[in-house]
């Protein structure tokens, strides 16, 4: 059984419905195994639990053995299904309905898919796991473009991930009066990196370029911007190299494209180097 579908008995009916419905909405349904239209509803009901993925918690009380908890809540007739929120019951409806109607109450009291990603996204910061984080969070801003905390929180797990231009992108549809103190910490930070990722090495090989350096030059330096987050420049070096020679440094070069394109496939530009290089291949 999914571990948010939850058979519920005296011992544990306070802490999942009046204390767990502080935090998720928890649908309870009173229901009995022998009862035709209880077994029609609770199938309805276990299916969105599911595909809801956790948004609330589905309690199942089964009135044949716990009439007693059926009888605290004044039940009278079953099927009968209650939302609680916050502790409260903030909807409820008698019998069997169907699966759209059941939809359009949870609906309601659920929060919607991009607030759920946002969420995710946050959480999968706070582990450290900053490349899928992300990806979850840009996910979300599919869904709602124009949520500045989501903005922000894109901008903490692309920091880590060292994507500056995404960063300065993001940061750029951020109005005025969003550009909070949190705004103003990932500015800071985003000009350190942007300190970081212009290291000696990289001027050094980005002047001998610019007088003439050869594809090796290139090659050094394309490394040189990958590791350091500045994954477009990085490709741009090195696709001039290909459209030149696809064996370029035997073969270093297409190897070192092919990495970079692997190691940072969540990167809103890699997928159009992925197609350059193909049309170069095919």
């Amino acid at each position: 059984m999914q571990q948010h579908i939850i058979d519920i008995t005296l011992e544990n009916f306070q802490q999942v419905i009046l204390e767990g419905s502080q935090t998720q909405p928890v649908m309870v349904c009173f229901w009995a195994p022998n009862h035709d239209e209880s077994a029609l509803l609770l199938a309805s009901l276990e299916k969105l639990a599911i595909e809801k993925n956790g948004a609330f918690t589905l309690a199942k009380i089964n009135c044949e053995q716990d009439q007693s908890i059926a009888m605290q809540f004044g039940v009278q007739s079953i099927p009968t299904s209650a939302m609680f929120v916050q502790g409260q019951p903030a909807d409820g409806f008698a019998g069997n309905k169907p699966e759209q109607e059941i939809r359009d109450i949870l609906d309601k009291h659920l929060p919607d898919e991009a607030q759920l990603l946002a969420e995710q996204g946050i959480a999968l910061i706070g582990e450290q796991d900053f490349v899928q984080a992300a990806e979850v969070l840009q996910q979300s801003l599919q869904l709602k473009p124009d949520v500045a905390p989501v903005k922000l929180a894109l901008c903490k797990a692309l920091l880590e991930t060292q994507r500056v231009a995404e960063i300065e992108s993001l940061l750029e549809t951020i109005g005025m009066a969003d550009q909070d103190a949190d705004y103003q910490a990932i500015l800071a930070q985003l000009e350190l990196a942007k300190e970081a990722a212009d290291t000696p090495e990289i001027r050094a090989l980005e002047q001998a370029l610019a007088n003439g350096g050869d594809s090796d030059t290139q090659l050094k330096l394309a490394v040189q911007y990958s590791q350091v987050g500045r994954v477009e420049e990085a490709l741009e070096l090195l696709f001039q190299l290909l459209l030149k020679d696809m064996n370029a440094e035997d073969g270093q070069v297409k190897q070192r494209f092919m990495d970079i394109l692997s190691s940072h496939s969540g990167e809103a530009c890699v997928s159009a180097y992925r197609r350059k290089l193909y049309s170069l291949l095919y």
